[in-house]
């Protein structure tokens, strides 16, 4: 799978993109990039995905760009357009260059097991916000955790050290180092004894 294969599937499947027809078509011109994408009813996003190849002149990347937010300004499109470039590494000059009428992502083309992950982080602009887990679940882990304890031998110091952590982590910390200091005093006169 390509790097613009993995945009395309983040912000379909994730972000709710929907794609539009290539090469589209804007007044009498046609525009062919990789993918165009077009964000749901919530955002107000156009998403191109250009694949940057050895064939890919940067002047040639900068007029398609230009030229197609140009086209969207002259039919008064309030949408704001962003242009992820993909594969191949973005020169500074191209990046800068469309980066005067749009917003631009230049992912290039990460590989290995966490290449999936480093385009979501790229595109998580693109991204609607993952909510934390509801306050109940967090409210409740004195219950949880002795629901995982009940079918193992607990010792009175896990229960005291659950006691601690209502009172908060210095509690728990001050507890903790007492008690490791109290064991460690205890093996070096154990220690000394028998020497």
């Amino acid at each position: 799978m390509t790097t613009a294969e993995t945009v395309y599937d983040i912000l379909t499947k994730e972000g709710g993109y929907r794609p539009l027809g290539t090469p589209i078509k804007i007044g009498s011109q046609a525009f062919d990039f990789t993918h165009v994408l077009v964000a749901s009813e919530r955002a107000n996003d156009l998403v191109i995905v250009i694949e940057l190849t050895g064939a890919s002149e940067d002047a040639q990347v900068t007029r398609s760009v230009l030229a197609f937010t140009r086209a969207l300004d002259v039919l008064g499109s309030k949408r704001s357009v962003t242009a992820v470039l993909t594969s191949g590494q973005a020169d500074n000059d191209l990046v800068n260059s469309i980066s005067r009428v749009c917003r631009v992502l230049p992912v290039g083309a990460p590989s290995g097991p966490l290449a999936e992950e480093m385009v979501r982080d790229w595109l998580a602009v693109l991204l609607p916000l993952k909510s934390p887990p509801p306050v109940e679940h967090l409210a409740d882990w004195k219950a949880s955790l002795e629901k995982q304890l009940e079918d193992t031998n607990t010792e009175p110091a896990v229960g005291r050290f659950m006691h601690l952590a209502e009172e908060g982590k210095e509690a728990v910390e001050a507890a903790l180092a007492l008690q490791i200091s109290t064991i460690a005093d205890q093996v070096l006169e154990d220690g000394a004894e028998q020497s």
